[in-house]
């Protein structure tokens, strides 16, 4: 039994003891030593008096370790006449080679900052201890974007470092006004996370709503940013986000430099901008390094396309069961005879298709990429010839899922994209139960819904509704000599104060 025996919640409302005796016996009944082997704690004597460096194996340079810390604390042969309460700042001030050194408070800060990958030096007689800085957390190096493909543009993404990314986000925003923000978050198992804004160029109403929001937030164990952003968003329980998730240090750093905030964790290969409208989910990340005739166009594009995936099953139905009299003749009699041998009903044909549609979406997404070649045929195969062969749907219905599922995959954003599913499934019930009436009321019950959502304050259909003037990149893509200086939150959205 040692001399000095503590219980861990004791433990961490204490200060660093006097004698190294009792501080390893602390950190004993947090870290369960000797049982954890993962966390080395070292004694060794320097300058006439004792010392002990504490940290986790594996997130250490110990290269730097040794060069920085114990080289010049184990060389000095020579005492030193120091009194115990100059000790702390002697070896701070006029030994140590680390630059990123700080003071410890509590066994509590202690032993998070251990956890972090920071090693701690404790000195006999001295209530105090020492931070320093010598991480070296293992991560993937920088790699091009997964979810976030261009043609044009920079292939950067953000990786699962959290200091990494954020000077991956300075390597593109290279101003002395970005502000960066450290702050954890969580109760128990706590997150570093970064805040990052524009000084002069950011609202401050909304840097201080998404402050106190991650502040406020009482989870005990966050992984990452996808958990943050269900947190600290206006309208949880809407199906279109209100935060923009981007892996894209180039798509981060245009938004903060448009009056955006970034917000970043450890751990975590994305970066959450706020406040955003729907118009940033559907814009993509080389509509900018296009020439403006070619972004427009390709603008046009994806959002036919969405129209098309939100829209071409509810209206299929509704036409073809309340609203014949609108088909031209040739093209109900195909229908017809396409659907003659068929025996299940309009309604249970597209749901079949649908459900077989997603699970093959869902399964390339988790196959192995070795075999995801052969999902694609036997996919094709399955929702095609034979699908059509044995008469359990009809040929132009699987046109209208192709269509449908190609229209989806040009929305930019993933998370926008799974929310227009839930949707199309709603105006696919409505078209099938009260026809082109049910399809306009759903509409206009969606389109009501996104225009009373705000986004950190800021209305979710900005700057159309209500009618802003600002930057003209919306659904045109304007040339840049006639865009306004201002953009979307600049200043300007901070006399509208939060209300959430």
């Amino acid at each position: 039994m040692p001399d000095f025996f503590y219980s861990e919640s004791e433990v961490l409302r204490l200060t660093p003891r006097k004698t190294l005796e009792e501080n390893k016996a602390c950190l004993s009944a947090i870290f369960h030593l000797p049982d954890n082997m993962d966390v080395i704690v070292k004694k060794f004597d320097s300058f006439g008096f004792s010392a002990m460096i504490v940290y986790i194996e594996g997130l250490v340079d110990t290269e730097k370790l040794s060069e920085c810390v114990m080289k010049p604390l184990i060389d000095a042969k020579e005492e030193k006449n120091v009194l115990p309460k100059d000790r702390i700042s002697f070896i701070k001030t006029d030994v140590l080679y680390a630059t990123q050194v700080s003071e410890a408070e509590t066994f509590l800060d202690i032993s998070r900052e251990i956890l972090s990958g920071i090693c701690v030096l404790f000195i006999d007689e001295c209530e105090q201890a020492l931070f320093i800085d010598l991480r070296k957390m293992p991560h993937r190096p920088v790699n091009r974007t997964n979810n976030e493909s261009v043609v044009l543009g920079s292939q950067e993404g953000f990786v699962e470092n959290l200091r990494m990314n954020i000077s991956l986000i300075r390597k593109n925003l290279r101003t002395t006004q970005l502000v960066t923000e450290i702050i954890d978050v969580g109760s128990e198992n706590k997150t570093k996370a970064a805040i990052m804004y524009v000084k002069n160029v950011t609202d401050e109403h909304i840097v201080d709503e998404a402050r106190r929001r991650l502040k406020s937030i009482s989870a005990k164990t966050l992984i990452g940013t996808g958990q943050i952003q269900q947190l600290i968003e206006d309208h949880p329980l809407s199906l279109f986000p209100q935060i923009l998730q981007t892996e894209r240090p180039d798509r981060a750093a245009a938004g903060l430099s448009e009056g955006q905030f970034a917000i970043l964790t450890d751990n975590s290969p994305y970066a959450l901008l706020g406040p955003s409208t729907i118009f940033h989910f559907l814009h993509a990340s080389d509509d900018s390094f296009m020439r403006w005739q070619y972004g427009t166009f390709v603008r046009f594009i994806r959002i036919m396309g969405i129209l098309f995936s939100l829209l071409l099953p509810g209206m299929y139905i509704a036409l073809t069961q309340f609203h014949s009299h609108l088909l031209p003749m040739n093209l109900l009699s195909s229908i017809a005879e396409a659907r003659a041998n068929v025996p299940f009903s309009i309604l249970g044909e597209i749901l079949f298709m649908e459900f077989a549609f997603h699970l093959i979406n869902e399964a390339g997404t988790r196959i192995p990429s070795q075999i995801g070649s052969a999902l694609g045929i036997v996919g094709a195969l399955i929702l095609g010839q034979a699908a059509v062969t044995a008469n359990i749907a009809s040929p132009i219905l699987i046109i209208i899922v192709a269509i449908t599922g190609l229209g989806n995959f040009v929305i930019p954003s993933y998370a926008l994209s799974i929310g227009l599913q839930i949707y199309r499934l709603i105006i696919l019930f409505a078209g099938a139960m009260f026809g082109l009436y049910g399809i306009v009321l759903a509409l206009f019950l969606i389109t009501v819904s996104v225009c009373s959502m705000r986004s950190f304050g800021a209305p979710y259909v900005s700057p159309l509704a209500p009618k802003r003037s600002g930057k003209g990149d919306v659904i045109l893509r304007m040339p840049f000599g006639f865009k306004r200086a201002k953009a979307f939150f600049e200043k300007k959205v901070g006399e509208e104060k939060t209300d959430a």
